[in-house]
């Protein structure tokens, strides 16, 4: 085992743990709350499985792996940074706050974890500005330091929002102030970082990738744009229904953004043959193409989330759908389509089990489909409500497949 493919694994395992042991079964029991008559879960468990997700699962795999692909982009050794180990502790002591201060209802810990979560995205911006070169880099460079700097925005702002709820008393901030940080998170800081690693690395995903230069530079400063609306739309003491239209808009804007980059650029052509990354796997392929479909089904259902928010009817249910199609559909299923070609890469060996691949395939494409199903119920359907919670042990399926086999690739051989 050569040491370069090191620096990823501790980063992967805490991500993926965050995710399989915390995000996903809170995910399981808000749904059983919501239709299947389970206990109500607190505010302040819905608030954690957030964070699991987001700064926990894609926050956490950002640092790790993106050592490598800045390597691979500058062309240069792969080598250990000074950073990497504080990066790693403080990413995984603010993960463990979150845990701890949510189970003991300690919000002084909370406000902690999202202020070590934030020291490690300020110094992993550092690095990444400083390990990308321009030129040829200067368009990614800038792209992805932006990405990073979202997430740090994130941090600082729920530490503002959780700081004021500790001296007012509330213990827990508002929750529709929570979804300016995860708007800024999400929006910004992982669809940003998905987009930039795209902007280098298309060829790699996508059969004859061509995105033409001025689409290139239009797309940070749109994604900025929606990010930015969506989290005034969130945050702001709007009157009547103007909030909540300006942050449907605000995604509406990011993920237009996001399918016209991938229309642009090729995704949606059909090409007779691809490139090795995804010719080797038709269950990668089949996984890119669920996100590439997914996202495009979010654009759509939040073009008509954003109409009704504007006719003064706004669409929460439909809102939440988009939301999960973005997050679960989207950059779940590119970075467990990812993590399967990247084990077999960085690890130099065959995975453990391949056929988990097909199994995250079907659980993931189940799981979305169930997931976005739950506007059927409140659409006038109620028979199906019992079939959504289903969705969140589909995909927690899926992210077990990957962990799977990333536990056996970092097990030591046996002899």
């Amino acid at each position: 085992m050569s040491e370069p493919a090191l620096f990823y694994r501790p980063f992967a395992l805490v991500a993926f743990a965050a995710a399989v042991l915390g995000g996903a079964p809170l995910g399981v029991w808000m749904l059983a709350w919501l239709y299947g008559g389970a206990p109500a879960t607190p505010a302040r468990w819905v608030l954690l499985h957030a964070s699991l997700q987001i700064f926990g699962f894609f926050g956490t795999l950002i640092p790790g792996v993106a050592q490598h692909l800045v390597a691979r982009f500058t062309g240069r050794p792969l080598a250990r940074h000074p950073l990497t180990r504080p990066l790693l502790a403080l990413l995984a002591a603010g993960l463990a706050l979150r845990v701890a201060g949510t189970w003991g209802d300690a919000p002084a810990w909370l406000v902690l974890a999202a202020l070590l979560q934030g020291a490690a995205f300020a110094a992993f911006g550092w690095w990444g500005w400083r390990a990308l070169d321009p030129p040829p880099l200067a368009l990614v460079r800038r792209h992805l330091t932006l990405a990073t700097a979202w997430l740090l925005a994130a941090c600082l702002l729920e530490v503002l929002l959780r700081g004021r709820a500790l001296a007012r008393g509330a213990g827990a901030p508002d929750l529709g102030a929570m979804r300016a940080v995860y708007a800024l998170a999400l929006y910004g800081g992982v669809v940003g970082w998905v987009t930039g690693v795209l902007l280098r690395a298309g060829p790699m995903f996508v059969a004859d990738w061509r995105l033409a230069p001025a689409a290139q530079r239009a797309l940070a400063p749109l994604l900025a744009l929606g990010t930015v609306l969506a989290a005034a739309g969130e945050l702001g003491d709007w009157p009547g229904a103007s909030g909540p239209a300006l942050a449907r808009l605000g995604e509406s804007l990011v993920l237009a953004t996001v399918v016209g980059a991938l229309a642009l650029g090729g995704a949606f052509r059909r090409a007779r043959r691809s490139l090795p990354m995804l010719a080797r796997s038709p269950e990668e392929s089949r996984i890119f193409r669920l996100a590439a479909a997914a996202v495009t089904a979010a654009a759509v259902g939040s073009a008509a989330a954003t109409l009704a928010a504007l006719a003064g009817r706004p669409a929460p249910v439909l809102t939440d759908a988009v939301r999960h199609l973005v997050t679960v559909g989207f950059l779940t299923a590119v970075v467990v389509a990812m993590a399967f070609r990247l084990l077999v890469v960085l690890e130099g060996r065959p995975l453990a089990w391949p056929r988990l691949r097909a199994v995250a395939f079907v659980a993931l494409l189940g799981g979305v489909l169930l997931r976005t199903a739950e506007v059927l119920p409140a659409w006038g359907l109620p028979g199906l409500a019992p079939w959504v919670p289903l969705s969140g042990l589909l995909v927690w399926a899926a992210l077990a497949c990957v962990a799977a086999n990333l536990v056996a690739a970092v097990a030591p051989p046996r002899r």
